[in-house]
């Protein structure tokens, strides 16, 4: 079995069932469930049940959460095979559901087909970009939300692209912690816009490469419309030495504030 990480709370109370509490590390500024927690537990989840590494995950959010709430979490093997496993998680607050999840896990070969496609960019190193919190993050220094867990810096470019460095506190490069700090898409989309908006995620999604040992990881944006007040976007995941860690993307209900609607 995987090791659990500590910093996501998972207990487990029986062979198919574990649970965890929404803490300030794991919400938004507003206390609220934080979509990359949700999309984080359920990737660890599939590696800690499969022992096996995750390949994709997508989690569909059909509610949220509360400080305080214990989150209750069923994990369901689908099929098994010799090299893959897949995987559903549903996540309850008492009889809600909060979100529901696909995946698989696998076991990585020597294949001999190894390619990567895109190159990462060149740019600013994180020692010359400026910390970021973003806009649901609350000024209240007790409830600092994911960033007690995370630090997230902006990389400097031009033409309202977006970029940043993030990296774990005190924590090790992981598939969950990846997934953890993918969850600002709609950040992205809104700023190819002109706008300073946000999003509340309908789904979040993630494929995985193979990790690397990296301090901190680049988190480069890929947005791509704005249609109709719903975001669409994507983001590549870099290590430092130029591998590509993986590709999440999200669709999420935009957040824009009135001046700029």
């Amino acid at each position: 079995m995987t090791d659990v990480p500590e910093w996501l709370g998972l207990v487990q109370y029986s062979e198919h069932h574990w649970s965890f509490e929404l803490t300030s590390p794991l919400g938004r500024g507003d206390g609220k469930l934080y979509g990359g927690t949700g999309l984080a537990a359920v990737v660890a989840l599939q590696e800690i049940v499969t022992g096996r590494d995750a390949l994709w995950t997508t989690v569909q959010f059909a509610g949220s959460a509360n400080p305080g709430d214990r989150l209750d979490c069923e994990v369901e093997v689908l099929a098994e095979g010799r090299r893959n496993s897949q995987l559903r998680v549903t996540v309850r607050v008492n009889d809600m559901i909060v979100l529901a999840a696909l995946g698989a896990a696998g076991v990585h070969t020597d294949s001999p087909l190894q390619v990567q496609v895109p190159t990462m960019p060149v740019v600013p190193d994180p020692d010359h970009s400026n910390e970021w919190f973003g806009r649901m993050q609350n000024p209240n220094p007790g409830r600092r939300g994911w960033a007690e867990l995370c630090e997230m810096r902006q990389v400097d470019v031009p033409d309202n692209a977006f970029m940043m460095w993030g990296r774990m506190r005190n924590q090790p490069v992981s598939r969950p912690a990846l997934a953890f700090m993918a969850d600002f898409v709609p950040v992205s989309v809104a700023r190819a816009g002109g706008a300073p908006g946000a999003g509340i995620s309908l789904d979040n999604s993630m494929r995985f490469g193979r990790l690397v040992e990296t301090d901190w990881v680049l988190y480069d944006f890929d947005p791509l419309l704005a249609t109709g007040g719903y975001l669409h976007g994507g983001v590549r995941v870099w290590a430092q030495d130029g591998t590509l860690l993986g590709y999440a993307s999200q669709t999420a209900a935009g957040f824009i504030p009135v001046a700029n609607a």
